[in-house]
């Protein structure tokens, strides 16, 4: 056997699946487990085809994390190209629409498409790869680091896969958590508020409002009380005046009364 040779059947053991790889094995997997390593696989599908992945679609189920106090959000269902819109700053946790079955001899690495979704912004925060054995959906943790909404719709094609061989088979004997949607425990930690840098704008912008009104109302009773203090200080001096006069008067001699004879 040749270098050549060897180095081949090496790539061909632990490398990056090719599409045409990953259709093959798709149909090894079908018949041997009764479902394809992903569901609802389309290898004649052009949205979905990549030279060396597949592309999966956004599920129905999202979670984006409230953008304000007053915004108190849960786990929403989007029907059919239902979108909904991810404000800058801000996190959301989607799944893909198809499950994933991956071999006990092969592991997959998950990525965003930068064409829908890295040129405008939105980062990946979540995990890159898919152990072997795992089956069920899977559940993408993004951020909004744009200047602008981002909307997404059920069925978008952002997600991509990638598969790779390893050089073993692993064992898959003990079962590990699989996820059939967006699991509650993801939410829980991201239910508070965010302060993202809108929000910490939209925050500034309330406490300068707040404190201009508090000083207008400052202002307005410092006017008040002057003028108070004005009529005050006029009333005082109004009976200091009287009383001044009165006083006067009781000081000063009676005039005399002369008495005319005729």
């Amino acid at each position: 056997m040749t270098d050549s040779q060897t180095s081949g059947e090496e790539r061909s053991r632990s490398g990056f699946w090719s599409f045409a790889t990953l259709v093959a094995r798709n149909t090894v997997h079908l018949t041997e487990h009764g479902h394809g390593i992903i569901s609802g696989f389309d290898p004649a599908d052009p949205q979905r085809k990549e030279r060396a992945s597949y592309n999966l679609s956004v599920g129905p189920e999202i979670y984006i994390t409230p953008s304000s106090s007053d915004d108190s959000k849960s786990r929403e269902t989007l029907d059919n190209r239902e979108c909904r819109a991810i404000p800058p700053g801000q996190f959301a946790l989607m799944h893909s629409e198809e499950e994933v079955s991956i071999p006990n001899d092969a592991i997959a690495f998950i990525t965003l498409r930068s064409k829908a979704t890295k040129f405008r912004g939105l980062v990946n925060v979540s995990g890159f790869y898919v152990e072997p054995g795992y089956r069920g959906s899977l559940v993408f943790a993004v951020f909004n680091a744009g200047p602008a909404p981002i909307h997404v719709g059920r069925g978008d094609k952002w997600f991509e896969i990638f598969f790779a061989d390893i050089d073993a088979k692993v064992d898959t004997s003990q079962p590990k958590s699989t996820f059939k949607g967006i699991p509650t425990e993801l939410i829980t930690p991201l239910s508070d508020r965010f302060h993202s840098l809108p929000g910490l704008d939209q925050k500034i912008d309330e406490t300068r409002d707040d404190l201009d009104g508090r000083l207008q109302r400052i202002e307005r009773d410092h006017s008040i009380l002057r003028w108070s203090q004005g009529l005050i200080l006029g009333a005082l001096i109004a009976l200091g005046v009287r009383a001044c006069s009165d006083t006067q008067k009781s000081a000063d001699p009676p005039t005399a009364q002369h008495e005319v004879v005729p």
